[in-house]
């Protein structure tokens, strides 16, 4: 893991532009507007952004009719006033820990998803609750790049780059899965549940049996970025 001197947020390379043997293509999803990728250019020339990705926008359709915007994913603020699609998978996956995601999100370092733009558009607004912020102008508004959350909950959804949206999981609705137990963790959940042997509990982390949200493989991070800015270790072997 190397360290990075610089503050400056960029928005990373994923691993398909690290490795370009293995690049992915923007995929169709019924963007056919101009720019092909709007905001690319960065700032706030981009005057009518609210109806081009990855906001309010309408996909186009095949030739049989359907929809090329195909929903793999859903995200919601706490509230769920404001919620978004998403096609297909992440490109990438990865955990930040510049100074300035940890000020902005509250936490020691960020965890974030990487899609095209245009595999990104929105369900609901309520009470026109998006909200975005510029940390290039500090203050509200669309300049790109921008961070975009809810001004009612305040809960942060996803940053967007002059290409990409960075996401942010902890907001996503992933299917639940059956939780697996070994049988220590059948131990603590028995403890948890009986009150009995509490004091004998191995793991810090205790979990009870039943169905959690599965974070499916393809948000896992593969690299951690600005690590010289770490306020902890994080010792997963990346």
């Amino acid at each position: 893991m190397m360290p990075l001197a610089t503050n400056v947020h960029v928005e990373p390379r994923t691993k398909t532009e690290s490795h370009s043997a293995d690049k992915k293509s923007i995929p169709e999803t019924g963007w056919h507007g101009s720019p092909s990728v709007p905001s690319s250019d960065g700032g706030d020339s981009e005057k009518d952004w609210m109806s081009k990705p990855p906001y309010n926008w309408s996909p186009a359709r095949g030739p049989d009719g359907e929809e090329l915007f195909q929903t793999k994913y859903e995200s919601s603020c706490w509230c769920g006033a404001v919620r978004f699609a998403f096609s297909g998978d992440p490109f990438d996956a990865k955990y930040c820990h510049c100074r300035q995601c940890q000020q902005l999100h509250g936490a020691p370092f960020q965890w974030a998803v990487i899609f095209p733009k245009t595999s990104v558009r929105i369900l609901e607004n309520d009470s026109d609750a998006l909200h975005c912020f510029s940390t290039t102008t500090k203050s509200a508004g669309h300049h790109v790049p921008c961070k975009v959350s809810c001004k009612i909950c305040r809960a942060p959804l996803f940053d967007e780059g002059k290409r990409m949206v960075l996401a942010y999981p902890s907001g996503f609705k992933f299917p639940p899965i059956k939780a697996r137990l070994n049988a220590a963790d059948a131990k603590d959940s028995e403890a948890v549940e009986t009150g009995e042997g509490l004091h004998e509990l191995q793991h810090e982390d205790i979990h009870l049996a039943g169905l959690y949200g599965g974070v499916p493989l393809e948000f896992q991070p593969s690299c951690h970025i600005f690590y010289g800015q770490r306020i902890m270790e994080v010792r997963d072997g990346m």
